[in-house]
């Protein structure tokens, strides 16, 4: 075997630089994997390679018997070579001597092999030819490394097949010639090289199991946050999730626009990320809000309806008693003056003409205050002040008896349950968030969130909360919420305080609401034309159905 020119040492310290950079600067797992097989043939000129990550405790089975033992294991995640890249796998082995690899991993040692197929019998691991008999490959020298870290910890095993000679290398790039004959066995510089190699990447292994773990650990943050929120209010379930999937895919859609002020707009994978968790999080204020008040349904409380319900039925019992009453002292009357006319047939058909007239009075506005205490979402539903009007009509027919000042004030909502005060508390479920969000160290790509989600009741001509600020001064992220939350608001089906509107209506409002400068319309126009809307109708259906 030749020795390595100083141009080759130079280049091999370059490679090695090169892969460094590369290594330090990639923190996606997928990424990270095709970096280290790529860089790993390119600089030892194998034919091939494979990596294999580490596990503490087995969570696969292993040729389709799980184990009930919590053992060690290796994950065999992806492969390359030369004739056709890169495959993704999903194996595991035992981390024991019957394999090469398994062999590595618990001596952690380097491991070279010059003839896979003339390995002495009196070494406890084996070859396993099944991939080769499979294919007709034929694997001959090979080179596994384990990856530890400065601490001793492994990460995972990375072996090489099959190096080519230079001339097997000029074959292979030139002819696609695979044939054993080209083959050569991996060097000394290979064994130092690869050594140096995997330490990198067992630190930059650990640095993306790191990261992704942190990810996972937020990631569920923000689940709990989210099922802590339907907890409280179990009738807005799915809302956030809704709300987060419709921003996504509109900030995704503002990509193919070709025209229009949004034309160059471009969010990258980490920014998308920031404005799906400040979606899912936007509610999560309402922790702060009084049960009674999230979860009014009607303008009136339950147990304000049931009071006046109970009058109504006071006041009937009230004038057919007092009716009766009168009609007793007409017939005892009669009795001590039996000279004065009396027809009592007549006096008995009017008192329940009278008895009639006023359950019929009673009943009338009864299905008024029902229908008038039913949220509007639009004044199309029924004319409230009208009705309002043959209310309080009533009301004084019957002496004011029926309802109290506050109880009209209540059923005059024009829109929406909540009377002036309890629709104060709920808006102020925007300050609750953003009073938790701010506590969070975000990290910088997530810098935002908070601010995102602060925003997302605000309204372009400043009519907004909770700072009513306008324009261009909220966050093009929370004008897109704005559009996907009021939409979603607008077609749930479980929402016990309103009737659930039909795609088109609902587009209707937005449309109009745009019109009148209070939500982005050319925002509302890619979220229509891109039927983004679609996907949350069809998600709203499933959980109905479901």
């Amino acid at each position: 075997m030749k020795k390595e020119t100083k141009q080759e040492s130079v280049e091999r310290l370059r490679s090695l630089i090169d892969i460094g950079v590369a290594l330090s600067s990639e923190k996606e797992l997928n990424n990270l994997l095709k970096i280290l097989l790529d860089k790993s043939i390119e600089v030892t000129h194998a034919e091939g390679a494979s990596i294999y990550l580490y596990q503490e405790k087995a969570t696969h089975s292993y040729e389709n018997v799980i184990s009930l033992q919590k053992k060690p294991q290796l994950v065999f995640l992806r492969t390359t070579n030369r004739r056709v890249g890169q495959q993704e796998h999903n194996g595991v082995l035992p981390v024991d001597n019957n394999s090469i690899a398994g062999f590595v991993a618990k001596n952690r040692k380097i491991l070279r092999i010059n003839n896979c197929y003339d390995i002495p019998q009196n070494k406890p691991y084996n070859f396993n030819d099944k991939y080769d008999l499979r294919t007709g490959y034929k694997t001959k020298s090979m080179l596994t490394v384990p990856m530890i870290t400065a601490d001793g910890k492994i990460r995972g095993v990375l072996q090489l097949i099959n190096k080519l000679s230079d001339k097997g290398l000029e074959k292979v790039s030139k002819e696609g010639d695979f044939s054993t004959k080209n083959v050569i066995s991996f060097s000394n510089e290979d064994e130092e090289l690869m050594q140096v190699f995997a330490s990198y990447a067992a630190i930059a292994l650990e640095n993306s199991q790191l990261t992704e773990s942190i990810e996972n650990l937020f990631e569920s943050f923000v689940r709990a946050s989210v099922k802590a929120i339907e907890a409280r209010d179990p009738t807005t379930s799915g809302h956030s999730d809704r709300v987060a999937m419709m921003t996504v895919e509109l900030a995704l859609a503002t990509h193919k626009v070709t025209d229009g002020p949004y034309k160059n707009l471009l969010f990258s994978e980490e920014q998308l990320k920031e404005i799906r968790y400040a979606s899912l999080l936007h509610d999560f204020g309402k922790i702060g809000v009084t049960e009674p008040v999230l979860l009014k349904k009607k303008k009136l409380h339950d147990r304000e309806l049931e009071s006046i319900l109970l009058r109504f039925d006071a006041i009937v019992n009230e004038k057919e008693t007092r009716i009766w009453r009168n009609l007793c002292e007409q017939l005892v009357e009669k009795s001590r003056l039996p000279g004065t006319p009396f027809n009592a047939d007549l006096a008995l058909k009017e008192a329940i003409q009278q008895i009639e007239t006023i359950k019929s009075r009673v009943r009338v506005m009864r299905g008024q205050v029902i229908t008038a205490n039913e949220p509007q979402v639009m004044s199309a539903d029924f004319d409230i002040h009208e009705l309002i009007e043959k209310i309080e009509h009533a009301n004084q027919y019957f002496g004011n008896k029926v309802l109290t000042q506050k109880e009209l004030r209540s059923l005059s909502i024009p829109r929406g349950s909540l009377n002036a005060e309890e629709r104060q508390e709920i808006e102020s479920h925007v300050s609750h968030t953003y009073e938790f969000l701010k506590q969070i160290a975000w990290t910088d790509n997530l810098s935002h969130v908070t601010e995102i989600a602060h925003c997302h009741h605000e309204k372009l001509d400043g009519t907004g909360y909770p700072r009513g600020i306008e324009g261009e001064k909220i966050p093009i992220q929370a004008r897109m919420m704005t559009i996907a939350d009021i939409y979603d608001a607008l077609t749930a089906f479980d929402r016990p305080y309103k009737k659930s509107l039909s795609p088109a209506r609902a587009l209707e409002i937005l449309v109009k609401d745009a019109r009148a400068q209070k939500i982005d319309g050319y925002l509302l126009k890619i979220f229509i034309e891109a039927g983004i809307f679609h996907h949350a109708t069809l998600g709203t259906h499933k959980r109905q159905v479901g």
